[in-house]
C-alpha cells in the first residue's frame, strides 16, 4: 500500500513539474501602455536613457519592453537571438562587423553578453513603429537613437 502511494505521489509530481502553464500569457494595450509610461519616466531619469521591464520569463526565452532616450552600448550575445518590435518611434539598428572595445558584461543573469561602445563596418537600417527584425545569436548589433528622441520596443530573447 504504502508503494503505491509512493509512486501516485511520485506521478502526480513529476506531470505537475512537466505541464505546461494552464493558458496563454495575454498582454493588453492598456497593460503595455501602463508599463511603458512608467518606463519612460525612468528612462529620462537614467544617465544613460534606458529602461527595461520584463514581462515574461519561460526559460529559454523571455520578453522584454525597452525605452531608451539615448543610444547605449553596442552588444553581442552567445547564447540568445533578439526579436525586436518598434513600438513607438524609431531607430537606426547596426548589425554584423565589429565591436569596438568589446568587454564581458558583468551585469547580473548576462552569461555569454558582451559590449562595446560602437560598431565598425556594420550594416545600418532605420526601423520604425510596427517593424520587426530578428538578430541572430552571435551577430554584433547596436541600436542608436536620434538625439532628443523616445523609442519605445519588445524584444524576445529566444535560444
Amino acid at each position: 500500500m504504502l508503494r503505491c502511494t509512493v509512486l501516485s505521489l511520485a506521478v502526480f509530481t513529476a506531470q505537475s513539474l512537466f505541464a505546461q502553464t494552464t493558458g496563454p500569457t495575454v498582454h493588453t494595450a492598456t497593460d503595455l501602455q501602463q508599463r511603458e509610461a512608467k518606463l519612460v519616466e525612468t528612462a529620462k531619469a537614467s544617465p544613460n536613457g534606458l529602461a527595461v521591464g520584463r514581462l515574461d520569463d519561460y526559460g529559454n526565452d523571455y520578453t522584454l519592453l525597452i525605452v531608451r532616450t539615448r543610444t547605449g552600448d553596442a552588444e553581442r550575445h552567445q547564447f540568445f537571438a533578439d526579436q525586436i518590435v518598434i513600438k513607438e518611434g524609431s531607430i537606426t539598428l547596426v548589425t554584423g562587423g565589429t565591436l569596438q572595445g568589446e568587454h564581458a558584461n558583468d551585469a547580473a543573469g548576462r552569461p555569454g553578453e558582451t559590449l562595446g561602445s560602437s560598431i565598425d563596418g556594420g550594416k545600418e537600417v532605420v526601423l520604425r513603429a510596427g517593424d520587426v527584425i530578428h538578430i541572430p545569436a552571435g551577430i554584433p548589433h547596436w541600436v542608436k537613437v536620434t538625439p532628443g528622441t523616445t523609442t519605445t520596443y519588445l524584444v524576445f530573447k529566444e535560444k
